[in-house]
């Protein structure tokens, strides 16, 4: 054994944690009763013996396992939730004794952090009545030994969906732009949720975006709401559905069903092209025969597009490469023509009609031979690979 300066005032639980990784099946205190126990072993000089109270290590924080639990039910008070796990702070100081005592014997031990968490979470699923989960747990109960505290930790609440915009007026989420009334698709979904989950905020994440001015239809945006700190998990989707859908406010939701932080990166990750419905006018009659030469001219090119203008404070000015993977005139006259537009993921489209000053190449407007603008914008199929 090795030896230390120090004096070490030890509990039999602390003493057999220094030998967890022996003994199959034991507890520590089982393990320090055997060790004491045992004609062949002899505690060390500096190593005195005394109870769980007296011990400099725990402190006798296993005999207050029944007032944390008390303190950790009162913390829960109001969150429905099925699962849990335990995490702890204990003082360094403590946790650098422990160390330095459990090095007397070489390294077989564990932390009184990871005997604590372990005990008070098998303690405390029978006060709850609830599991333990190590993978995602609804709510961490974190312990803090120093301040005596208990600090619960709330898992978000994740609905996956599908939505449709019918307005030109709303942006997708809160941040992005301030409208008259503050409405955006966010806000819409999301204040429904709060009336039915409680929770304290709410985030959505889009697989893309489109532009407030833009309407979302055909087959609609794959996406992702968060409940932050929901009270209530078990909530009805049919409800929120129907709730978001009759509210007049221009969204429409689909398909909805529970999820997790999973799906938020799979649909961030998604890369699918899109066939969107673009009214295009120009200053000057259209000359139709003229613009379907163009179309004709553009189906099949890799244009080169510049960070547009119009986003260029907020995004990396970077020239992107994209296809125009198929464009389709489906009606034309002097004053305009409706587009059908299919494109690679990430293809600016309003760039793609009317060039954005030269930083889109070649753009239906160079190869037109005169501006042309975009009158109107809708989605109307994201060319999902599953449909």
């Amino acid at each position: 054994m090795n030896s230390s300066g120090n004096i070490f005032n030890i509990c039999t639980r602390c003493l057999g944690r220094a030998f967890a990784m022996e003994g199959h099946g034991l507890t520590n205190i089982q393990r320090g009763e055997a060790f004491i126990t045992s004609i062949e072993k002899k505690l060390p000089e500096n190593v005195k013996l005394g109870n769980e109270k007296e011990c400099s290590i725990c402190h006798g924080i296993f005999l207050d396992m029944e007032r944390y639990a008390q303190m950790c039910m009162q913390e829960s008070s109001g969150f429905e939730f099925l699962t849990f796990l335990v995490g702890s702070v204990f003082p360094q100081e403590d946790l650098d004794y422990e160390r330095e005592f459990q090095s007397i014997f070489g390294d077989h031990g564990e932390s009184i952090k990871k005997e604590f968490n372990r005990e008070f979470g098998k303690f405390l699923s029978i006060k709850l009545q609830k599991e333990v989960s190590f993978k995602e747990p609804e709510i961490t109960f974190l312990i803090n030994t120093k301040y005596d505290s208990v600090n619960v930790q709330v898992k978000s609440l994740f609905i996956s969906g599908i939505y449709k915009k019918y307005r030109r007026d709303i942006p997708q989420t809160r941040w992005i732009h301030k409208t008259g009334n503050g409405e955006s698709i966010e806000s819409i979904i999301g204040s429904s949720l709060t009336e039915l989950s409680d929770c304290t905020n709410y985030y959505l994440h889009g697989a893309g975006r489109e532009d407030v001015d833009v309407r979302m239809l055909g087959n609609g945006r794959e996406f992702v709401i968060e409940a932050e700190r929901p009270c209530k998990r078990n909530i009805d989707l049919k409800v929120l559905q129907d709730t978001v859908n009759n509210s007049g406010k221009g969204v429409e939701i689909m398909d909805l069903s529970l999820s997790d932080i999973s799906e938020v990166r799979k649909i961030k990750g998604e890369k699918y092209s899109k066939t969107y419905r673009v009214v295009v006018g120009c200053s000057e009659p259209i000359d139709c025969t003229k613009l379907e030469n163009a179309i004709k001219e553009m189906i099949g090119k890799v244009i080169y597009q510049r960070t547009p203008l119009r986003v260029s404070g907020s995004r990396s000015d970077l020239v992107r490469e994209r296809t125009v993977q198929d464009i389709r005139l489906n009606h034309c006259d002097v004053s305009s023509g409706e587009l059908e537009v299919t494109a690679e993921s990430g293809t600016y489209i309003k760039e793609l009609v009317n060039g954005d000053n030269g930083r889109t190449v070649p753009s239906l407007s160079s190869v037109y031979g005169s501006d042309l603008r975009v009158i109107e914008l809708d989605v109307v199929r994201i060319n999902r690979s599953d449909e």
